[in-house]
């Protein structure tokens, strides 16, 4: 006997079995219902979320023995040659091979027929934007004047390239990605049916790595049962598909924020050695810090297991908001970058260097304003003396000396005497902020997201959670502490401390197993209901 592919063997049979596109079934249910059904159909969405499958149910529904119906019987003559796909009243065409203009002349000249079984004759165009323009062109005269017992379905990943002309004559019905839960359910239950012991956390992994494609998903278990194991584990299926175990990341993480770049290049080097594709690689650390990021914000990222939260929540209070962003966008560059460089190896490990000393570069922007802050100043300097050129050298030097003396003297003197106060300093902040960001564009930015702690005997204390932005104001001490005695007129000191976020409240939520061991009660609620903790605050 012919083996039967899961994706073939559980592929939907009528609207209850598709998964998370109710948006549509409800509304062609309630078409059908109403006996208001379009003369053509539009599905988009991305590859494997049951466009096709649903074109063929919609078939099912119109043509079965007692329809049109909202619950094809799957079990008359009509229904089982639409599974089969052998209805001569049920045409499937891919756009893909058939994309001239003949083709579509073809059907044209069959729609002379009527059908010869059923109430109607629907032709399912799968990827139907590969049609020529003038395959097009010939169609719409068709969906101009169709004629009424026929119904055409379209169905195509590249929406955005059908000519306007002929969406506008189609009911278009967008299919979503289908989340990792419901494509984990669905596995859980396919090996249940076929007797298949695998790890959660390895089912979980396949409907990851199958991006929101339950097609996909029902391949990748093909293959992993192909290993013909008693159990399927967590790592047979990352040896199987390449894939860098999280576990990895947790430890490259901590390596960067420790400033170890030793054990990095030797985490990294083992993560080749193993086989592993360097550009998926990267984009298993750019997704790493997304949840990171992620998860700082206060969501729970679907993509990371429960059982992985909260190694990964322990690194959120390491980073800002804006750090996560420099960091994914270093990574994101270098994924670019990648594919040009002969080398790639030696490209990625100096980019991982880069993250590793994150809080010792120095911005160019930032450097290049200061370079023309201090120009600008000396200018101005120079500008300001005045015009002595009736005078000679020695007259100028003799009259003008004691008196400029004298007064800066007397102004340095009068600004060490005056005190500013914390109210002064706030009040006056963001016009300080806007007095510096033309010439200091980056610490500005770091300037109006820093907490002005307190101002003791004029220094003015100020604290911030980012380690770069820390480095920076920093490094820019002395001149941030000039810039602040010009403006307020005062002597004043400026002092950057550096302070990690306190613990937030937000913590993971417990796995069923941890809140069975707490109040079984609970856990048997949750178990009917299929619920979870949203959110878990510490008292």
């Amino acid at each position: 006997m012919t083996y039967l592919v899961f994706a073939r063997k559980y592929r939907p049979q009528n609207f209850k079995q598709l998964i998370a596109q109710n948006h549509i079934t409800d509304t062609l249910e309630n078409a059908i219902k109403s006996d208001r059904i379009a003369q053509a159909f539009l599905f988009t969405g991305p590859r494997g979320v049951g466009k096709t499958s649903m074109a063929r149910i919609l078939s099912k529904a119109l043509n079965c023995k007692d329809g049109p119906t909202t619950q094809p019987c799957n079990e008359c003559e009509n229904c089982l040659e639409i599974t089969n796909s052998d209805s001569a009243d049920v045409i499937e065409i891919d756009g893909a091979s058939n994309t001239g203009v003949d083709d579509v002349r073809r059907i044209q000249n069959e729609l002379l027929y009527p059908p010869q079984k059923s109430q109607f004759k629907i032709y399912i165009i799968d990827e139907v934007h590969m049609l020529s323009k003038n395959a097009f062109n010939a169609l719409l005269k068709t969906l101009e004047e169709p004629p009424k017992n026929v119904k055409f379905i379209f169905a195509t990943t590249e929406p955005h390239k059908l000519p306007a002309t002929i969406t506008s004559r189609c009911q278009r019905y967008d299919f979503h990605r289908i989340p990792i839960k419901k494509i984990t359910q669905r596995i859980k239950y396919i090996t249940d049916k076929e007797n298949i012991t695998i790890e959660d956390q390895a089912v979980f992994l396949l409907a990851k790595k199958a991006d929101g494609s339950l097609r996909d998903a029902l391949s990748l278990l093909d293959q992993i049962v192909s290993i013909d194991k008693a159990k399927i584990t967590k790592n047979d299926v990352l040896d199987t598909f390449g894939i860098v175990d999280i576990n990895i990341y947790h430890t490259l993480v901590k390596n960067i924020i420790n400033n170890d770049n030793k054990n990095l290049l030797e985490n990294l080097h083992s993560v080749i050695a193993e086989g592993n594709d360097i550009t998926e690689f990267i984009l298993g650390l750019i997704e790493y810090f997304r949840n990171i990021l992620i998860l700082k914000v206060g969501i729970i990222p679907e993509e990371v297991h429960e059982d992985d939260i909260s190694e990964l929540a322990k690194y959120k209070d390491e980073f800002t908001e804006e750090d996560l962003l420099y960091v994914i966008t270093i990574l994101i560059d270098a994924k670019e970058k990648l594919k040009k460089y002969s080398q790639p190896l030696l490209f990625v490990e100096t980019t991982l260097l880069k993250l590793s000393n994150l809080d010792k570069l120095v911005d160019i922007e930032s450097l290049e304003s200061e370079i023309i802050s201090a120009d600008i100043a000396e200018k101005k300097t120079k500008n300001s003396k005045p015009n002595l050129k009736k005078k000679s050298k020695v007259e100028v030097k003799k009259k003008l000396e004691p008196e400029i003396e004298a007064e800066s003297e007397e102004e340095e003197e009068e600004a060490e005497k005056r005190s500013v106060d914390l109210e002064e300093i706030k009040l006056k902040w963001g016009d300080f902020i806007d007095s510096i960001i033309d010439d200091m564009p980056v610490r500005a930015n770091y300037l109006s997201n820093i907490i002005i702690a307190k101002v003791q005997k004029n220094q003015v204390i100020c604290t911030t959670k980012s380690k770069l932005a820390y480095q920076q104001l920093n490094e820019s001490r002395e001149q941030l502490s000039n810039l602040l005695t010009d403006f307020y007129e005062a002597k004043i000191e400026f002092v950057p401390e550096f302070k990690k976020t306190e613990e937030d409240k937000f913590i993971h939520s417990p796995t069923l197993q941890d809140i069975k061991k707490h109040s079984p009660e609970v856990a048997e609620i949750m178990k009917k209901l299929d619920g979870f903790i949203l959110r878990q605050e510490k008292k």
